[in-house]
């Protein structure tokens, strides 16, 4: 009988020595997910990080772009497209013309 309940101890501890190792070994398994959710999740920061420079780059040469445009309009010479403005001055003058002639005539008509 005593051989039998040492058999049974004996067993009792294997199973609570294999629990324990078992346990040991999952925590383990997860300290290693978690590492390398860790080293994935970095990963996945220096690629949005590299993203985001790549579009603070191609927002900086497209101001540099509209820049540039705008500097060329403004160096460029009046005369390109100020031909309906020098219509328009045109027009304007010949009003006033016809206006100081009309008041010449009002002027001269009165007793």
């Amino acid at each position: 009988m005593v051989n039998r309940n040492q058999s049974q101890g004996q067993n009792r501890n294997q199973i609570q020595s294999q629990y324990q190792l078992q346990t040991n070994v999952d925590n383990a398994n997860s300290v290693m997910s978690e590492e390398e959710f860790i080293a994935k999740l970095s990963t996945l920061a220096g690629v949005i990080q590299t993203v985001g420079g790549i579009m603070s780059t191609a927002a900086s040469f497209l101001a540099l772009q509209k820049f540039q445009r705008d500097i060329i309009i403004d160096d460029e010479p009046q005369g390109t497209g100020t031909s309906a403005n020098d219509d328009r001055i045109n027009e304007l003058e010949k009003q006033i013309q016809y206006l100081m002639k009309e008041i010449e005539d009002l002027k001269g008509r009165q007793p």
